[in-house]
């Protein structure tokens, strides 16, 4: 791993996909202002290490179009455990209508990325998740009755304290994902299961970021998939950001 002229850096400690509750997608391995020492490596979900004052991000999941030449979310993608792309953890595959279906290495059904018709933009926003024996997950664009500390309380769990924060302190600017300062990015919360005034439990939240930095955390004790969540996320930042096409 290097970053910059002649400078390399010991690799990180593996950590297992399952391990892992905060990530971001992309091929920026070092925090940092200046761009040439950021470094660049493969396309993956990474995770966020200290060293020596510095701050990585470590791949932990690569990701591999099924068709080099389109889109991650037009074409559809495989998530690896290793970068020689031998272990297969799942796949996302595209079915032509509003579903990306996401298998495990074996074949067997894990879920589906949903996209939002148009018509229900104005309640949730534009990305979902099914969980075979769990109710929908949505990111909702309205909070449940008694505020947004009032939801997230009642499903945050052990999300950490500075992630509710984060959300909380831009909480729904408006009704677009992107704000108009700096291209910084508004917060989403998916929850597991929504009635008329009831949200139920916080699984994934993507705090108040901005263009360059977008993490997402998962609530590890949640039931969601973390499969599901990165295929979420992938998705996402190919079909928002086009961040596979950088």
């Amino acid at each position: 791993m290097a970053f910059g002229r002649n400078r390399r850096v010991e690799p990180f400690e593996a950590v297992h996909w399952d391990a892992i509750t905060q990530f971001t997608v992309g091929r920026m391995m070092r925090h940092t202002m200046r761009k040439s020492t950021r470094g660049e490596g493969a396309h993956a979900v990474r995770f966020r290490a200290r060293r020596g004052g510095d701050t990585y991000m470590v791949p932990g999941v690569y990701i591999v179009p099924v068709d080099p030449a389109l889109a991650l979310a037009k074409g559809g993608f495989r998530l690896f455990e290793d970068e020689a792309a031998r272990r297969l953890l799942c796949t996302v595959l595209p079915d032509g209508s509003d579903r990306y279906r996401v298998t495990d290495a074996a074949g067997q059904e894990l879920g589906s990325v949903r996209r939002t018709p148009v018509t229900k933009r104005f309640s949730q926003h534009g990305l979902w998740l099914e969980q075979p024996g769990h109710p929908d997950i949505v990111a909702p664009r309205k909070w449940a009755k008694g505020g947004p500390m009032a939801s997230l309380g009642r499903g945050a769990g052990h999300v950490a304290e500075h992630v509710v924060d984060g959300v909380l302190s831009a909480v729904f600017l408006g009704a677009n994902e992107t704000s108009g300062s700096g291209g910084s990015l508004k917060p989403l919360v998916w929850v597991l299961g929504v009635t008329d005034e009831e949200y139920g439990q916080v699984v994934l939240t993507f705090p108040h970021s901005t263009q360059s930095e977008r993490w997402y955390f998962i609530n590890q004790d949640s039931p969601l998939d973390k499969r599901l969540a990165f295929a979420l996320a992938v998705v996402r930042e190919s079909e928002i950001f086009r961040a596979d096409q950088r």
